[in-house]
């Protein structure tokens, strides 16, 4: 049977379409593209095809369109897989099927170009498609908006996702300076996660008999498990672990990437025993994971973010320095997760520009990123229902729950949270007790984040109401964010920013009293209290809200600093 979108009969001939086989009892999908329709179906079909002789497809939807030439197709083609992988991603089985050399050859290093009617496309022919098509009339997908499936991670770091040509650029040199090392320098939200998803892939893919590991935080790994294994990368040679495992295990790689190398540690005595268990035999005189991860890889290519490091046993920006003074630097300039309303006369990189400008004017580290200091500072005077920015003098907390409560009303595929600085106890034990709060504002009692693996995805029933910590989502995205600035960042005399260490409630995270008294170390617990607060500011996709906790004087800096009241 044949139900066609669109359809011409000269089109099967001699006619760019997208075309999906699904098999009515294996319910196995296969999307591909082609130019002449009939003549890819015998192809499919002589017998040489496994997937197409254990798959039982008996059912083909062929999708046209006037928008339709060759970078239309591999756009088309990239997002409808990307989109149902995600929509089967519950599957015991691997239910998507595709030629995934020619996809990640593709993909993998090779950008979609930019082409004339790529916004319609995405509007006028895959939304509809997918919507009324494949959602409503043929009951093929599960999801009914698209809106949903592109909050996922399988959507958003998808190694078919399509890249920039700054990112393919990346990839292509990587790929062909197998001698060389990297570093990927990048603010939040510019693409480092992808970068790392795809440079995977075209490994891999040309590679096939060389090992490569991929090295992730904790709150991270199960979730980039699972996208190696359902874009069908489940290879045996490629392993997925943090710092810990990969160093525990010994092996060697031609082939190690290593996602927020910043947060690598380092031997420090406020670090858990089992960090600083590795530090033995070959690697004894080792002073940090990064030191002993060069010596079990071939090539290594770091994400990094001078701006990301958060505790005393993070890698040090000296030591990181050191060891990778023979290694090529790149930078990632293009920011992907923050999207201003259209209509505005302000970026997503005013924002990030003005955000940094705010905590880091007097640290000397805004040299070492990518800031502009001439950002529009209209972003953050925007008072609009649909500016980007926005804050409340009051009822921090009752204010933000409410904000991200309504946004979720109104789009609940939405992943919001209320975030916070380490401004309030915490215990381990406190995650599996429900009855334990931490935040009380009148009437309204909320407590942390019950885990920090794969947090925005918890199972507990109040996992929407709990309040983030920075370790529940450095490298997340989200969708409407409130932040809670709390008074472990305050002003001096001199109108400059510092931490105080008798607000921060993170033991592991500040100095011993004695480490304090040296200068160096209150300026280093300074900037580490200072990049808590610009990971948590930099989360949001769609809109960030402040609160201030216990510090007005907090909100007086800002507005000053940002001329918010001119």
């Amino acid at each position: 049977m044949i139900i066609s979108f669109q359809v011409s009969v000269n089109g099967l001939y001699n006619g760019d379409v997208i075309y999906i086989y699904r098999g009515s009892k294996s319910k196995k999908v296969y999307i591909g593209q082609t130019k002449h329709f009939f003549t890819r179906n015998q192809e499919h079909y002589v017998g040489i095809e496994e997937k197409f002789n254990v798959a039982n497809f008996d059912n083909v939807v062929i999708l046209f369109s006037e928008y339709f030439n060759g970078s239309a197709l591999d756009d088309v083609e990239n997002q409808l897989i990307t989109y149902f992988v995600s929509d089967n991603s519950n599957s015991r089985h691997r239910t998507v099927e595709f030629d995934n050399d020619e996809i990640i050859n593709r993909t993998g290093g090779n950008s979609v170009n930019e082409y004339k009617d790529r916004e319609r496309v995405a509007s006028e022919v895959i939304l509809p498609f997918w919507e009324n098509v494949l959602y409503d009339e043929l009951k093929w997908v599960k999801t009914p908006t698209l809106n949903e499936l592109r909050t996922k991670e399988l959507v958003k770091y998808s190694p078919i996702k399509s890249l920039t040509t700054q990112q393919s650029d990346l990839i292509d040199e990587i790929i062909a300076k197998s001698n060389k090392n990297f570093v990927i320098n990048g603010d939040a939200g510019t693409g480092k996660t992808v970068l790392l998803t795809h440079l995977v892939a075209r490994f891999i893919n040309e590679n096939p008999h060389m090992s490569v590991a991929v090295v992730v935080q904790p709150n991270w790994l199960k979730t980039a498990k699972n996208i190696f294994k359902i874009y069908g990368m489940n290879s045996t040679n490629i392993t997925v672990a943090t710092s810990i495992q990969l160093i525990e295990s010994r092996n060697t790689f031609d082939m190690i990437i290593i996602d927020e190398s910043h947060k690598l540690s380092r031997r420090h005595n406020k670090q858990h025993n089992r960090f600083n268990s590795v530090y033995k035999g070959d690697f004894s005189k080792c002073q940090s994971h990064l030191e002993i991860i060069k010596k079990l890889g071939h090539q290594i290519v770091l994400m990094y973010d001078v701006l990301q490091a958060i505790r005393p046993a993070n890698i040090t920006r000296e030591q990181f320095s050191e060891l990778t003074k023979d290694f090529e630097k790149r930078y990632l300039t293009t920011q992907f997760r923050i999207q201003a309303s259209s209509g505005k006369n302000y970026t997503s990189d005013d924002y990030i520009n003005g955000i940094k400008y705010l905590l880091y004017k007097d640290t000397g580290l805004l040299k070492y990123t990518n800031f502009d200091p001439n950002f529009n500072r209209d972003v953050f005077k925007d008072s609009s229902p649909d500016a980007y920015f926005g804050y409340f003098t009051d009822k921090p907390l009752h204010n933000l729950v409410d904000w991200v409560d309504t946004d979720r009303n109104f789009n609940p595929e939405h992943i919001n949270r209320v975030l916070a600085g380490l401004v309030e106890p915490w215990k381990q034990s406190d995650g599996k007790d429900k009855s334990k709060t931490h935040w009380h504002e009148g009437d309204l009692n909320r407590r942390w984040n019950s885990t920090q693996e794969n947090w925005v995805h918890s199972d507990d029933t109040d996992a929407e109401d709990q309040i983030g910590s920075v370790f529940a989502v450095q490298g997340i995205d989200l969708n409407k964010v409130g932040v809670l600035i709390g008074n472990d960042i305050q002003v001096d005399k001199d109108g400059k920013l510092y931490g105080n260490p008798d607000n921060f409630y993170n033991i592991n995270g500040k100095f011993s009293k004695a480490e304090r008294e040296i200068p160096k170390n209150k300026k280093e617990f300074t900037i580490f209290v200072l990049n808590i607060y610009y990971v948590l500011l930099t989360r949001g996709i769609d809109g960030v809200r402040l609160g201030f906790w216990k510090n007005d004087e907090f909100r007086k800096y800002m507005e000053k600093t940002l001329d918010i009241n001119e």
